[in-house]
């Protein structure tokens, strides 16, 4: 079994260092085809991300959904095509596809003040260009979710550490250290939008959809009394690069109570998929365990 990954692994370093030589536009134009490929047939992307579609945007026709789903398939094909140029390319190459930074004076004034920042990053246009953007500005600390083929896994580490990141994995001694960082008043990453395990999340509302959140953001909250911001990349057309866009977490985001800080942290999402609800990644299936343990609509759907 070890040998299958292992060879796993390396073709898949191979194919993600093949898409670093290539051009930008080209990496895109491949993860477009990637998309439609996708969207043709009944796969695992579409139909999970159609699930997703029709929970979140109940109000809407089919017609909206189904074009917005089509939308959604290229633009997730892109993220995919550009894993090369993000682990590939060089740091002054990487942060020639940045454009416009919005609001850049609320990390500025974050950063002056003594306080640790959350950096709050959803699965939102390319995550991974804000590692680059950073670079420079100032370190951070991510948590990451090691592999199954750990030579892959030992690799993606390595390039994502080569622009300057500190990576942790998803472990208890990972989760001190993340505390440790913003108690020392430095930036620690989380991608806030992902399916904790069951005693590790609150359920509170995201699009309307009582979901199962994290609550490991409102514990570091509370115990380090840290700085809290919002930060995605939103891809450009024509193979433009990437404009970044931040902004603050919502005062209730803060409270005592873990539903209220959950609520208000799914609405700070909420409100950074509206710029553009295409580019985030409704191929994740984020909906999977229901309140009152009622019925996975991934399989209510017969996903493949």
């Amino acid at each position: 079994m070890n040998i299958v990954k292992n060879l796993i692994g390396y073709l898949m370093i191979g194919a993600v260092k093949l898409m670093g030589l290539v051009s930008f536009s080209r990496a895109q134009k491949v993860g477009r085809y990637l998309g439609k490929r996708l969207a043709s047939k009944r796969t695992r992307s579409r139909e999970v991300a159609r699930v997703n579609l029709n929970l979140c945007y109940p109000d809407k026709s089919e017609d909206f959904r189904e074009a917005l789903l089509y939308d959604t398939l290229l633009q997730n094909g892109m993220t995919g095509g550009e894993m090369g140029p993000m682990w590939g390319y060089s740091i002054d190459k990487l942060k020639s596809l940045i454009g416009t930074v919005h609001n850049i004076e609320l990390l500025e004034k974050a950063l002056k003040d003594e306080r640790g920042i959350l950096l709050m990053s959803p699965h939102l246009g390319n995550w991974e260009i804000i590692n680059a953007w950073l670079a420079g500005l100032s370190p951070i600390t991510i948590m990451y979710r090691p592999a199954k083929a750990k030579n892959f896994s030992d690799w993606m580490v390595s390039r994502r550490e080569a622009v300057g990141c500190d990576l942790v994995p998803t472990t208890r001694e990972g989760v001190k250290t993340l505390f440790e960082t913003l108690k020392a008043g430095k930036m620690v990453g989380f991608l806030p939008d992902q399916e904790p395990k069951r005693e590790r999340g609150v359920f509170a509302p995201f699009m309307g959809v009582d979901t199962l959140t994290p609550s490991l953001p409102h514990q570091m909250i509370l115990e380090t009394g840290c700085q809290v911001l919002y930060v995605f990349g939103r891809r450009l057309p024509d193979a433009a690069g990437f404009d970044i866009h931040i902004s603050e977490a919502l005062p209730e985001q803060f409270d005592q109570d873990p539903v209220v800080s959950a609520t208000a942290m799914n609405k700070a999402i909420e409100n950074c998929v509206a710029i553009c609800p295409d580019q985030y990644q409704w191929t994740y299936k984020r909906f999977k365990r229901r309140p009152d343990d009622a019925a996975n609509p991934y399989k209510l759907a017969k996903v493949p």
